[in-house]
């Protein structure tokens, strides 16, 4: 093999090394900046935020398998009135790696989005993060909110019904798994097939959890019913439905019966909700945000 042959081989191995990280990002659905409630450069509230992204990284990269298995990390940093809560949750049928490269992915960008704003949620297709200088945790949140209806109407409007089926189908499902997390597939005669997805942080009761899934496919049967896929995605839950297959099988444990709900009492943080739509085409995505108090 002549030398010019070897500079071909590095080369093109120097590229395909590169792929992965150049065509594998997550897919990034919206995010959520406070707005007016921001914190001065090299404050204390900074260094607690960095204390805690920190804490959520190395959570995500080198977390005990027990605990990580979950996909899911909450942690404090600091004291009042400085504190800073935070989560991460990683979809409930990625793997291992796939969260941990989502995790540290949001973890870079939504520094870059919300460099100084003390309240940040930013939603990929695999996980969310979420942070925050009130308690959030153990509430449920659904203070801000990402919309992604497909751009096609459905080609036969009578699963119109069958989306709230389906979704509920999920919600059922999620309700008896550890990780909050179900999924559900419905077929139909006169219709295509439904596939739908539902999930809820874990440090959410499971009476909490049906309260933020039923808002959540409330306004999925709202926005996107009659559509051929949609998504609503708030900061303490999410739901998804296609026409086609979008979660893996292989690695969604089997439902099993959840523990006892302590209550239905509802919590619900922030007195309004911010709305950011975003509109997904096929193969490009077309963001399109309106923010609504």
């Amino acid at each position: 093999m002549n030398m010019n042959m070897i500079l071909v081989f590095l080369s093109v191995l120097s590229f395909l090394i590169s792929l992965p990280r150049a065509y594998g990002n997550p897919w990034r659905m919206g995010y959520y900046c406070s707005d007016g409630m921001n914190f001065t450069s090299n404050s204390t509230y900074q260094s607690n935020l960095k204390l805690l992204l920190s804490t959520l990284r190395s959570s995500a990269t080198h977390g005990s398998s027990d605990k990580f298995s979950d996909g899911f990390y909450n942690a404090t940093a600091g004291q009042d009135p400085d504190k800073v809560y935070g989560l991460f949750l990683c979809r409930g049928d990625v793997s291992r790696e796939t969260c941990q490269d989502c995790v540290n992915f949001a973890i870079s960008e939504l520094s870059k989005f919300c460099p100084v704003q003390k309240i940040a949620v930013i939603w990929y297709q695999e996980c969310l993060l979420h942070y925050s200088n009130y308690s959030f945790l153990s509430t449920v949140d659904t203070s801000a909110v990402v919309l992604v209806p497909k751009p096609q109407d459905s080609p036969n409007r009578s699963f119109d019904g069958g989306v709230s089926n389906l979704m509920n189908e999920a919600l059922s499902r999620a309700l008896r798994t550890p990780k909050m997390f179900g999924t559900a597939k419905k077929d139909y005669s006169d219709s295509p097939t439904l596939y739908g997805l539902a999930q809820c942080t874990q440090d959410l009761s499971p009476d909490q959890c049906r309260s933020c899934l039923g808002e959540a496919i409330s306004k999925l049967a709202g926005c996107c019913s009659i559509r051929q896929g949609g998504q609503v995605l708030y900061p303490s839950c999410i739901t998804r439905y296609e026409l086609s297959q979008f979660y893996n099988d292989t690695l969604i444990a089997s439902p099993t019966p959840a523990p006892p709900s302590p209550g239905s009492e509802r919590s619900s943080k922030g007195r309004g909700t911010k709305a950011i739509w975003i509109a997904i085409g096929t193969t490009i995505p077309l963001f399109i945000l309106l923010v609504s108090v």
